[in-house]
């Protein structure tokens, strides 16, 4: 098995390296003729799309899928893999949330059967050892075939001209003669993932098992809503995204416009008594420099080379990581002592590894990889990494 894996994509982003005005780039030729270099022109037996591979964050679904096309259409025109492997991050989750939908609900109903609970992760593996192609636990193949079902994302393709596209989330797991990899787009990792889980971990009802599923499941009422509702709001959207644009390079006119124009409305809207105006009105200042303090100090794993470094990610990291070792250990896999990440545009080199301390490991040691990104930014590149048909490991950059 030939494997590649790449992330950050970010289709319907007008920065994307590898779409441009709705047709391939050279910067996709660069890619694809890697990609043959490998395999020595054959396809791949699988290309993992390791997360935020389409942007709704940014842009309305119907934009995003639209932008996107041009790109699946390609790797299947060039037969560049045989199978794809998505594994939604942030800024792509509604991929896995619609795939729950078709499964779940408006199958079964369709069916006129009852709507089954959602599963809430999909755990896949390939095993090199035993020679075994991806498994998706629980899943069934299409009938007649050795393959799993493309669902609703054949769209994406070109009629009758489609590819299996397997739908993984949030990890991957790849076992070699050697190692365990664990393929993940790395989203877990920050607060905002993973928030109510941490603040609500103490209280009776949530005691107990923390798995991966109760990761996602927990977290729910809070990263639906800042997971791609942000990018489906139109002129709202559009405004939010210039805030947050300029928060990133340290300006907050826009911001400071907003509130000056929202709180004193917010104001007339809370009809309070004379003695608790003092109150009202200390509580909205507060509000104003709470927001701008936010803003003047915002920061997200994008481009932040010491992101795994810092002490808040190195806790988040463990309990990922203890999560995915559970998971692992019931798939029957072994402990991964290596991930391959995305999410932060910051590549890690086969050859340059970040190197963490685990006892549980057999040598004490975790090491992490990073597949960068496909965003037009200076100085930036992404890191294709690439499983041979023995299970060796290797990458290239791309500028």
């Amino acid at each position: 098995m030939k494997i590649g894996i790449i992330s950050d994509v970010h289709l319907g982003d007008s920065n994307c390296k590898l779409i441009k005005d709705g047709k391939v780039t050279l910067k996709y030729n660069e890619f694809k003729n890697t990609v043959f270099r490998f395999t020595k022109g054959d396809s791949l037996d699988y290309l993992v799309l390791n997360g935020d591979i389409l942007d709704f964050s940014i842009n309305s679904f119907e934009e995003s899928c639209i932008s996107a096309k041009p790109f699946f259409q390609a790797l299947q025109r060039d037969k560049l893999t045989k199978e794809l492997i998505y594994i939604p991050g942030n800024h792509d989750k509604h991929i896995w949330d619609a795939v729950e939908w078709e499964t779940n609900v408006i199958r079964r109903l369709k069916e006129h059967k009852d709507p089954r609970p959602f599963r809430r992760t999909q755990p896949g593996y390939i095993d090199y050892v035993i020679n075994t192609p991806l498994v998706l636990q629980g899943v069934s193949r299409v009938t007649g075939t050795d393959h799993y079902g493309t669902l609703y994302l054949e769209g994406l393709f070109e009629l009758n001209k489609t590819l299996p596209i397997n739908i993984v989330y949030p990890n991957l797991y790849i076992k070699t003669k050697e190692d365990v990899y664990l393929i993940t787009h790395g989203h877990m990792l920050e607060l905002a993932w993973v928030l109510l889980s941490e603040i609500l971990c103490s209280e009776p009802e949530l005691v107990g098992k923390k798995g991966v599923r109760e990761l996602e499941e927990y977290n729910i009422p809070l990263t639906s809503m800042i997971c791609t509702a942000v990018g489906q709001a139109g002129a709202v959207s559009r405004l939010f995204y210039k805030i947050q644009r300029e928060a990133k390079v340290g300006r907050t006119d826009r911001l400071k416009k907003l509130l000056d124009n929202i709180l004193p409305k917010l104001d007339n809207l809370l009809e309070l008594p004379w003695y608790a105006e003092l109150l009202d009105n200390a509580l909205l200042m507060a509000i104003r420099q709470f927001a701008l303090s936010i803003a003047g100090d915002i920061s997200d794993a994008r481009y932040d080379k010491q992101f795994y470094l810092k002490d808040s990610i190195k806790s988040r990291f463990m309990r990922f990581l203890v999560a995915s070792f559970s998971q692992a250990e019931e798939l029957g896999i072994g402990f991964p002592n290596k991930i391959i990440f995305g999410h932060t545009h910051e590549p890690r080199s086969y050859n340059d590894p970040m190197e963490v301390a685990v006892s549980v490991l057999k040598d004490g040691k975790l090491y992490l990889y990073n597949t960068g990104g496909w965003l037009d930014e200076k100085g930036k590149s992404a890191e294709i990494f690439f499983f041979d048909d023995n299970g060796t490991l290797s990458s290239i950059n791309i500028e």
